[in-house]
């Protein structure tokens, strides 16, 4: 047997063998694993499965209560929700022709088929018969941010009147909880029933007599919501997901919530201390104690001794006569650094839920184009991924539903040929959703780098439409070819062009410069 080579170290001295740790390689100890210093206190505390329900509710109550009386919280949820979803996210069917083995008209004729049967679907898709799906989608996304996640019971209703039997039932986060009779259940987690591989089986919602939610109740007042019925969604539960095993979300206001109250508190003291500030009267002292006493009211208080008051209007002065001295009252506050104090709350609150300063203060009174533009690009990549969340886990789940229920109802004709619609459902409600319109901060700029970006083939025509939120560009080239011919009909030249019928000559007429000059 072979013996390990033997190694020299510098000082021509054999250096130590070295063999595998006992529980594998040691590294250097890092501080933030350590109860050292200013650490030295610090301990995680980790939820119970018990506690977790708690945590969450009380966590959604505050949140509510910020979103509903707190103005920077309110102006925060209302930013996000408004410039995600705004007046809707609208849907432009794509169905993939090669998959499908269509022709470019059978595609159109499937789309103009699809888009009208979810406009009718649309705006009678609550089962509460109040919102329109773009109101719903803002509903729902609001209460993304408040309570952190959102519910929606798919249903099917028939009522007089109504085309689709498809409708939306909202169920407040609040009433899915855990049964008491079934809390000690492994597969059960706040509310959420888990099969196989951690997949949701059931939502446990809570039915109570009065209303009154509690933590009490026991599985007969709670209904069973199965999460799929067949291939169909038989709850729709949205959340943004945080870890990997986590079953229930948490509002966006909780990692600065103390932030938030502590702020609202601060600028409320300091608005009362300002109003008391410029209430104070003068007071004007005098060593004659009784030249001012039959103006004032007499009371008596338990221990018989008398007290004099008078109440008085802010900025009044009150005269003591024979040797007065004036002496005025006066507050400092807010101090010098208020403005800045505030401002530097706000951008930690808003580095919180990523937004910048400028849009939770709705405050660009110091920014130039530059600074501004890049404020709005990193609060739209936020609202792109709100936008990306509701599309996927609600928007493209109730389109496929509304496209099934409309194929099996015979609105949308299939072409001859082709594939049975469950064999290739995903290939038929293949959708493109194009949110809100974002605007522009120097539209000229902005614009002129759009039609550089398509005519050198960096960006589309559908891209560019899609980003500035201008609807669909097939539409748009529709209506635009409508509007030049009644420019031409009506022989109106556009602002800054030429006659439609002159184009065609133009360009005939143009020849191209030769090598030579």
């Amino acid at each position: 047997m072979n013996s390990a080579p033997v190694l020299y170290g510098p000082d021509n001295r054999p250096l130590r063998q070295s063999g595998a740790a006992p529980y594998g390689s040691h590294e250097v100890s890092r501080l933030a694993g350590g109860l050292r210093g200013s650490l030295s206190n610090w301990f995680v505390s980790r939820n119970s499965e018990h506690s977790e329900r708690a945590e969450r509710q009380t966590i959604a109550d505050r949140a509510e209560d910020l979103a509903a009386n707190d103005t920077h919280a309110a102006s925060s949820i209302d930013s996000i929700a408004v410039n995600s979803i705004g007046t809707g996210l609208i849907p432009q069917s794509r169905p993939n022709a090669k998959v499908l083995g269509w022709s470019e008209k059978q595609v159109r004729d499937f789309q103009t088929q699809a888009e009208w049967a979810w406009h009718i679907w649309q705006q009678k898709c609550d089962a509460a018969g109040r919102l329109a799906f773009w109101q719903n989608c803002l509903v729902a996304v609001r209460t993304l941010l408040v309570k952190g996640e959102f519910f929606r019971i798919p249903l099917m209703v028939t009522r007089p009147g109504k085309i689709f039997s498809f409708v939306l039932q909202s169920v407040d986060p609040l009433r899915i909880y855990t049964p008491s009779d079934l809390s000690e259940k492994s597969n059960i987690k706040d509310g959420v029933e888990f099969g196989e591989h951690g997949i949701p089986k059931a939502f446990w919602v809570a039915n109570p007599k009065g209303g009154f939610i509690n933590n009490d109740l026991s599985s007969k007042d709670f209904t069973r919501v199965l999460a799929a019925a067949g291939h169909r969604p038989g709850m729709i539960h949205t959340f943004i997901s945080k870890s990997e095993e986590q079953a229930r979300g948490i509002s966006i206001l909780a990692p600065a919530m103390k932030f938030f109250k502590d702020l609202n508190d601060y600028l409320d003291f300091e608005l009362v201390g300002a109003i008391i500030a410029s209430s104070f009267p003068v007071f004007i002292e005098t060593s004659d104690p009784y030249g001012t006493a039959d103006s004032f009211d007499n009371s008596v208080n338990n221990n018989s001794t008398k007290t004099r008051y008078q109440e008085t209007s802010p900025g009044s002065v009150m005269y003591g006569n024979a040797n007065e001295k004036p002496h005025i009252l006066k507050s400092d506050r807010p101090g010098n650094s208020f403005d800045s104090f505030v401002e530097r709350i706000l951008r930690a609150i808003g580095a919180s839920i990523g937004m910048p300063y400028e849009v939770i203060s709705k405050d660009f009174s110091r920014t130039n184009y530059s600074s501004a533009r890049a404020a709005l690009l990193e609060a739209w990549r936020v609202f792109a991924v709100y936008q990306k969340w509701m599309v996927d886990g609600f928007c493209q789940p109730v389109w496929m539903m509304v496209l099934e229920e409309a194929w099996l109802r015979g609105m949308i004709q299939l072409p001859k040929g082709s594939p049975d619609w469950y064999d290739a459902i995903f290939a038929y409600t293949r959708a493109s959703w194009t949110p809100p319109r974002k605007g522009h901060v120097d539209p000229l700029k902005e614009i002129k780098a759009h039609v550089l970006a398509i005519q050198n083939n960096i960006s589309t025509l559908a891209a560019v439409t899609a980003e500035t939120g201008q609807g669909d560009y097939e539409s748009n080239l529709e209506q635009r070819a409508r509007e030049r011919g009644m420019e031409k009909e009506k022989d109106i030249v556009p602002p800054g062009g030429v006659k439609p019928e002159n184009v065609k000559a133009e360009n005939t007429n143009t020849k191209e410069p030769s090598d030579n000059g």
